[in-house]
């Protein structure tokens, strides 16, 4: 159990912890020391998911290389910039009748902000998969873990297509 101020993470596989530690960890070490990655958060407890996909797909643009387009690394990079901000982040843990992608919990406020990620083909298919994501999210009852002690619970589905992305808010 991590102290007051820490946050606890755990990798769920070796493939996802190969890839947090060759291209993650390097990528935070390099870029994202001096990236504020503030407005990112705030317009996701916001709701904002226009202004989130906008920033989010400027991050991607900057960083990734067109070999890592599998959503196990992009599950990775959305981690790792939660738990850059010192946020309780859980990822691929079990929550209602499934693993949702990526859980950040912000203690304090008593909120959630609960993401389940889609690759898309093309980026035409983006906004279909943002909502084969937000109907994962209702179908398996991610929420339900949520629903007692936290005040508020936002939800989104992320689609990512190379160094894009678009998050709809459900």
């Amino acid at each position: 159990m991590p102290d007051v101020g820490e946050t606890a993470l755990r990798i769920p596989n070796a493939e996802v912890k190969s890839i947090f530690a060759d291209t993650v960890l390097e990528w935070f070490r390099d870029h994202m020391i001096e990236t504020n990655r503030k407005p990112l958060l705030d317009a996701l407890w916001n709701g904002e998911a226009e202004k989130a996909s906008s920033i989010l797909t400027d991050l991607l643009f900057q960083t990734i290389s067109y070999h890592n387009y599998k959503e196990d690394y992009y599950q990775a990079f959305l981690t790792g910039i939660f738990v850059g901000l010192g946020l309780a982040t859980e990822s691929d843990k079990e929550h209602g009748n499934g693993r949702p992608d990526v859980v950040v919990k912000d203690n304090k406020n008593r909120r959630v902000l609960l993401i389940e990620t889609k690759i898309s083909r093309s980026r035409d298919q983006m906004e279909n998969d943002c909502m084969q994501a937000v109907d994962q999210i209702l179908a398996q009852q991610y929420i339900r873990d949520f629903l007692g002690g936290y005040k508020s619970v936002v939800c989104y589905g992320v689609a990512f297509y190379k160094k894009e992305c678009m998050i709809k808010k459900m």
